[in-house]
């Protein structure tokens, strides 16, 4: 968080200095009224609301979670432009997608269950049998 708050102005400011230069009708000649100003306010809330979610999730993980998660939402946001909007990225780029989300699926199975092995190790065999199974006389399992 600390680096997110340290970065943060300091990239406003010079993306919107770099936005006049690089972007040659700029921000003066866009037809600014209520409705679009709202949709760019609400555009750069989630965008701000998304780099907070992965602030917090490197600061609760890892660096290669962190980075899995990345990966992740960059792969959604390419499948929701194309199922919602219609936009066309390639077919390769759509495969892709489909493949890291898949190859992201299995990772975390795979750590999922390396993390349930260490919490429980094969609690069944280590539980003491209690008295009152040994005064009736019964079993345990």
């Amino acid at each position: 968080m600390v680096l997110m708050w340290k970065t943060t102005p300091i990239t406003l400011i010079f993306l919107a200095a770099m936005s006049l230069c690089l972007d040659p009708p700029a921000v003066l000649s866009f037809g600014w009224n209520f409705i679009n100003t709202l949709g760019i306010l609400t555009s750069a809330f989630l965008g701000f609301l998304l780099q907070w979610s992965g602030a917090l999730a490197l600061g609760a993980t890892s660096a290669v979670l962190h980075v899995v998660l990345e990966q992740f939402k960059t792969c959604i946001i390419l499948l929701g432009n194309y199922y919602l909007f219609g936009s066309n990225p390639g077919i390769i780029s759509i495969c892709g997608a489909f493949a890291a989300i898949a190859g992201m699926s299995v990772y975390t199975y795979l750590n999922l269950k390396q993390q349930s092995n260490k919490i429980f190790p094969r609690q069944a065999t280590l539980l003491p049998k209690s008295k009152l199974s040994k005064e009736n006389g019964t079993s345990q399992n």
